[in-house]
């Protein structure tokens, strides 16, 4: 048994090589799979042990021998990896680009976060509401979906298996349109009350322009559209729960898996 170990092992070792390459972009960029704010080594080790399931469950019908073949189902299965990055991470785009839309509306663009792990620059509103649709996710069972639908991929697509990217360019497209479409929706409360605090303003400094009340024009535009956010708190999380669910579902059908 010992002697055959090793020998098993290296049939295995391509895909299982292969299967954490497709699921290595996700764990770098999606929260669900580790996501930037854990170390490097982690995730790659999160990657690994994953491919290293999936080939322990089977998946080595189409894996390549060849070290040529072995380095294009490497690029294959990397560039499948970036699509399925894309389709996991719209939850959270979604969410950064809805606050970021909130902050512009109600002008606190300029206090604007550094986050130091992602290196780059946050607005506050695109912050909180990033880290509360990873707790949503949590909370209701949507990151084991998305985990789920990208283990799924591998039952389509074995690791090292020649790969039609056309079939998921539909499912990156919905998510790209859900995406701008759930930040429109999630700040569209924010923007009708600055546009409210706006109209007030503007009538009370028409009639009686001694009250100066041009002067709060910006506090009120700032915390009017922050109370519009809240307000609409248990709508905006409905639909980032939603959107997390969607990305599993995406990431599935996008390998041709029927959802």
């Amino acid at each position: 048994m010992t002697s055959l170990l090793p020998a098993e092992l290296a049939a295995r070792a391509p895909a299982a090589l292969l299967a954490a390459l497709r699921l290595l972009p996700v764990a770098m960029a999606s929260p669900f799979l580790g996501g930037p704010l854990v170390p490097p080594v982690v995730r790659v080790a999160l990657a690994l042990g994953l491919g290293a399931a999936v080939s322990a469950a089977g998946a080595t019908t189409a894996t390549p021998r060849d070290g040529l073949s072995l380095a294009a189902g490497g690029v294959r299965e990397l560039a499948l990896g970036i699509v399925f990055a894309f389709l996991v991470t719209m939850p959270v785009d979604a969410a950064r680009a809805a606050g970021r839309l909130v902050d512009t509306v109600r002008g606190a663009t300029l206090s604007e976060l550094h986050v130091a792990p992602i290196r780059q620059r946050e607005s506050a509103a695109g912050d909180l509401l990033a880290q509360w649709v990873v707790v949503l996710a949590a909370w209701a069972g949507g990151d084991r979906l998305v985990v789920q639908g990208l283990l799924t991929t591998f039952a389509a697509i074995p690791p090292g298996a020649p790969l039609d990217l056309g079939l998921a360019l539909p499912s990156a497209l919905a998510a790209a349109a859900e995406l701008v479409a759930a930040a429109i929706a999630i700040a569209a409360p924010a923007a009708a009350g600055v546009l409210a605090a706006d109209l007030a303003i503007a009538l009370v400094a028409r009639v009686a322009p001694q009250l100066g009340a041009v002067n709060a024009a910006q506090p009120a535009r700032a915390a009017i559209g922050l109370l519009a956010l809240a307000a609409a708190a248990s709508v905006a999380g409905g639909r980032l729960a939603a959107m997390v669910a969607l990305a599993g579902r995406s990431v599935a059908s996008g390998a041709g898996v029927a959802p």
